[in-house]
């Protein structure tokens, strides 16, 4: 099988169902190519790649691919058309975000000035025109490399979103640029998913072709920068850790409390899962989002750190005393009621025989309905109370 290199030239065909000049449908993910040597770069030839695997990496216009031939649809029973198909964008300037090299395959007229530039040998020919990588995508100067570590696999995207399938190590570590945030024993596995990690202005030197002095700098071999997912730093990170690593982290709420028995992130050493952003939402569609623990959930919010079992358990507690208290109410509620009942319709003796009812006995009336309706409402606060408590009951255990 052999291995070719284009140039492409086009993407306009790629990003919806499509069709060649000649009215047949294209592959999804088709781009226009030219392809390098002879045969390929005609003016009226019309070129495409289309992805080779179901991962797909789609270049950009004037950056380079390799190709690889393969079998394309039969044009009858015994025979077997090729096409061509493409594994992703060559890294000529060793950018994660770009690597353009437009007009690299163009045919140039003899004394045009790029066929001049060409002909003297110089570093780059096509400084003659401005250079737009597409339609939306805006080059950057802010998007770096992630650093790498001996034995890492490193899938990266274009603009500083990548995942890490790396590991800690021990021993000498000054030949890397940047270090890790997180220390373990050797070889434990740490898989890493982040999202929006940050380069400096300029760290990517001279990395395209917009204009020709800045990709002369990056042919002559401008050293550019390692970055690193930082979890203090990335706009999101999802990180999946194993038994030994510590994670250098800082967390959203300092102090000195998280919780009763909580080991702080820094002496940590089990495995965990740490989910860092500005804001995290789960949504459960059509069922229960539950969280469970063998020990205890903490929830620690800008003014309150809780244990629940702590929290709970004082609740039931609570509830417990304050049904014991309203059902002592109720008894004292009917017993005033029973008091003014007697006294409103008390007979008092006299020298000179008993005497009627007492001529309070409106107010006594007053005090027995307050009493009963006290009662009343003592009795169904407790009953509301109850269930309260009988559903907290049923959360233990």
């Amino acid at each position: 099988m052999s291995i070719e290199v284009a140039e492409v030239t086009s993407t306009d065909k790629t990003f919806k169902p499509s069709k060649n000049m000649f009215g047949k449908p294209l592959p999804l993910g088709a781009v226009k190519i030219r392809v390098a040597g002879g045969g390929g770069g005609g003016p009226r030839i019309e070129r495409f790649a289309y992805p080779l695997f179901n991962f797909q990496q789609i270049p950009l216009k004037g950056e380079h691919i390799i190709l690889v031939k393969g079998p394309g649809d039969l044009k009858n029973p015994a025979t077997l058309s090729t096409v061509y198909y493409y594994l992703g964008p060559v890294a000529v300037h060793g950018n994660k975000h770009l690597n353009p090299m437009p007009g690299a395959f163009d045919i140039t007229k003899a004394g045009s000035p790029k066929y001049a530039a060409a002909v003297a040998g110089a570093a780059i020919v096509n400084k003659f025109k401005k250079f737009k990588p597409g339609v939306n995508f805006k080059e950057v100067k802010t998007v770096p490399n992630l650093q790498p570590y001996e034995g890492d696999i490193l899938i990266e995207g274009r603009n500083g979103q990548a995942l890490r399938l790396g590991s800690s190590m021990l021993g000498l570590t000054t030949h890397y640029e940047k270090q890790t945030f997180y220390k373990g024993k050797q070889g434990a596995p740490i898989t890493i998913l982040s999202n929006g990690y940050k380069g400096k202005e300029g760290v990517l030197g001279g990395g395209s072709q917009r204009l020709g002095a800045r990709l002369s700098k990056a042919l002559m071999g401008t050293i550019r920068s390692y970055e690193i997912e930082d979890p203090n730093k990335t706009d999101s990170i999802f990180i999946m850790s194993s038994t030994s690593q510590k994670i250098d982290m800082k967390l959203a709420k300092t102090s000195k409390k998280y919780g009763e028995g909580v080991e702080k992130l820094s002496v940590y050493i089990k495995p965990q899962i740490i989910q860092s952003s500005d804001r995290i939402i789960l949504n459960a569609k059509s069922d229960e989002i539950l969280l469970i623990a063998k020990k205890d959930v903490k929830i620690v919010t800008k003014g309150w750190h809780s244990d629940m079992d702590e929290f709970f358990e004082q609740v039931l507690e609570f509830m417990n005393q304050v049904i014991k208290q309203n059902t002592e109410l109720e008894k004292l509620h009917k017993e005033v009621s029973a008091v003014a009942q007697a006294n409103m319709t008390s007979i008092h003796p006299t020298g000179v025989g008993p005497s009627g009812p007492p001529t309070n006995a409106a107010a006594f009336g007053k005090s027995k309905g307050k009493a009963t309706s006290g009662a009343s409402k003592t009795s169904s606060l407790r009953k509301k109370l109850e269930k309260i408590r009988d559903k907290i009951k049923d959360m233990k255990g």
